[in-house]
């Protein structure tokens, strides 16, 4: 569940990159993923090109295979989240109105303040104490 609420964090660039650790760090990406589905978003824009991206992924440049074969890797655990929320949610340990509740705390702009960052968790974590609990 908290997968896809990440995610979606993560594939708006404009979310502080502090928030975006914080959540990376609750998710099943690696800091690479993250890194390498921003820098996607800026190829897909058009600012820059697969090559500079590998070449703007930290602490290091990487090659371009080892570039696509993260993102790639990335795409592989994002369509994975979202198929484990629907998995989730037909099982039952996941409520429709849960769900509704994470994306109705998420701001329009999807650059949440960190009163709106500490609401989210706190319904992921709600989340998670229902289905343990229950």
């Amino acid at each position: 569940m908290g997968e896809l609420l990440i995610l979606t964090c993560i594939m708006s660039f404009d979310v502080g990159h502090q928030y975006v650790k914080k959540l990376g760090r609750l998710s099943a990406l690696t800091e690479a993923q993250i890194e390498s589905l921003q820098l996607y978003r800026r190829v897909l824009r058009g600012e820059i090109t697969s090559k500079e991206a590998a070449n703007l992924r930290t602490p290091h440049p990487v090659k371009i295979g080892t570039y696509h074969r993260v993102l790639d890797q990335a795409l592989r655990n994002l369509q994975s989240a979202i198929w484990t929320v629907i998995v989730g949610l037909n099982l039952g340990l996941i409520r429709g109105e849960e769900l509704k509740r994470l994306i109705e705390v998420l701001p329009s702009n999807l650059e949440p303040d960190e009163v709106q960052q500490e609401e989210l968790l706190d319904v992921i974590r709600a989340i998670v104490r229902r289905v343990v609990i229950e």
